[in-house]
């Protein structure tokens, strides 16, 4: 088996429901894919309901409110983006919360609801918060 082969990295995706009302979970799912992107997986954090508030541009706002030494939300979302992951919002949230791409943090698509079927059904590994 070629080299090539042997070191084909995994898909991961992370359904994010979760948001402003627990920015402690939503730092956690950025963090899981962050990990997961940087051990060598192709990741997706797909975001519905809820979840839409971590790609709205300034809805999480944490700087200076967290305990020093403590990742702020805008923290995680850096890191995330720096490392590759990518960021999708589900096109039904984005219609109901009018919302453009204009709106969302820097690279984040807006797609159907069947690409979170395709991963649940189709990628190696998949985490929900």
């Amino acid at each position: 088996m070629s080299e090539a082969l042997k070191k084909q990295r995994k898909k991961f995706a992370v359904q994010l429901s979760t948001g402003l009302s627990d920015v402690g979970k939503v730092k956690s799912a950025i963090m899981f894919a962050t990990v997961a992107q940087c051990s060598g997986c192709d990741v997706v954090v797909f975001c519905v309901q809820d979840g839409a508030d971590a790609v709205i541009k300034g809805r999480i706002a944490e700087e200076g409110n967290v305990p020093q030494g403590v990742p702020t939300f805008e923290q995680r979302l850096e890191d995330a983006l720096k490392v590759g992951v990518k960021f999708q919002l589900c096109e039904q949230v984005a219609v109901n919360r009018n919302l453009g791409r204009e709106d969302l943090v820097e690279g984040t698509e807006i797609v159907d609801g069947s690409y979170l079927i395709t991963y649940a059904l189709e990628y190696d590994g998949m985490l929900y918060f």
